[in-house]
């Protein structure tokens, strides 16, 4: 049940139909976990943070129910069950990608984005990174309020003026109930 206080900080998300009452109290109770420094990370956790979704930075909680990560390299993530769904997020120069692993394949076995060759000092970067951060943050809530059936992938390219998103499919691994 949401306080009068809550009510009047979150009336804008409360009245849009995918939030609702409903879910301000599932975002106000998630448990997520942001993984990766820098700007990408540090406005992600803004995001989330003024959504009311509470959020561990630099460490995932035992009982996370969403990983964002948004470091700058392929690492192991440490999530507490196989099933955690990861919202990972690359950025070069001004291109990125953000995927959303949930189910098939997981975040141990999807597909690597294979970024394009970023240009040197690159004026459009940090816009990139901020792009990023606000995809990133706008798919772990969306996993929060309704976890979606599958995976999805979202590339952006700012110089190109492109936006696609696909669904992400795979047999799976050892981690998520399939045979690689």
């Amino acid at each position: 049940m949401l306080t009068d206080t809550q009510i009047e900080r979150w009336s804008r998300q409360i009245i849009l139909p995918e939030v609702g009452g409903r879910g301000q109290v599932r975002m106000l109770a998630a448990r997520l976990g942001v993984l990766g420094g820098g700007l990408a990370a540090e406005v992600a956790v803004d995001l989330l943070r003024r959504a009311g979704v509470p959020v561990a930075c630099g460490v995932v909680p035992q009982d996370a129910e969403v990983v964002v990560d948004l470091d700058d390299g392929d690492v192991a993530l440490p999530v507490a069950a196989p099933d955690t769904p990861v919202v990972r997020g690359r950025v070069a120069g001004a291109a990125g990608s953000v995927d959303t692993l949930v189910g098939r394949p997981c975040a141990r076995c999807a597909p690597t984005w294979a970024p394009p060759a970023p240009a040197p000092g690159h004026l459009l970067a940090p816009v990139a990174g901020r792009v990023l951060a606000s995809l990133a943050a706008a798919e772990a809530m969306r996993v929060v309020l309704a976890r979606p059936a599958g995976g999805r992938r979202h590339v952006f390219d700012l110089d190109a003026g492109t936006f696609a998103a696909e669904a992400l499919a795979g047999d799976g691994c050892a981690a998520c109930g399939g045979r690689r």
